[in-house]
This record gives C-alpha cells, sequence and structure tokens, in this order.
C-alpha cells in the first residue's frame, strides 16, 4: 500500500479539504479538483482493499468438486 508523502503542498491541501469540507482560502483549486485529489489519494487503498475483499471471499466461498 502507498503511503502518502505528508510534507506535500498536495497532502496539506487534501487535510485541508478533509478538516473544512471543501472550504478553502490558502488553496483554492482544491475545492475545484477535489474529486481528483481524492481519487489519486486513496486508489491505491481502495485497490488493496477491493483484493483483500475478493481473496477473503474466496477463501470463504466452499469448493466444489
Amino acid at each position: 500500500m502507498h503511503i502518502p508523502d505528508t510534507d506535500t503542498s498536495e497532502y496539506a491541501a487534501l487535510i485541508e479539504f478533509a478538516a473544512t469540507s471543501g472550504r478553502s482560502r490558502i488553496h483554492p483549486d482544491v475545492e475545484k479538483n477535489a474529486d481528483q485529489l481524492i481519487a489519486r489519494f486513496w486508489s491505491a487503498r481502495a485497490q488493496a482493499m477491493t483484493e483483500a475483499l475478493a481473496a477473503m471471499a474466496k477463501a470463504a466461498t466452499p469448493r466444489r468438486g
């Protein structure tokens, strides 16, 4: 899983977006690109969670034969 670099302006913008529900004075582009920022930030985690859930479902499904 990708751990975000907490020393970047992108991470700071994401945290500010989350803390202010999208209202930003310092980073005006946060609201405009919020979906892209969040998608890029969380995509690796979402993919890992999906793969883990699929593996658990496969392991819990009885095998035929």
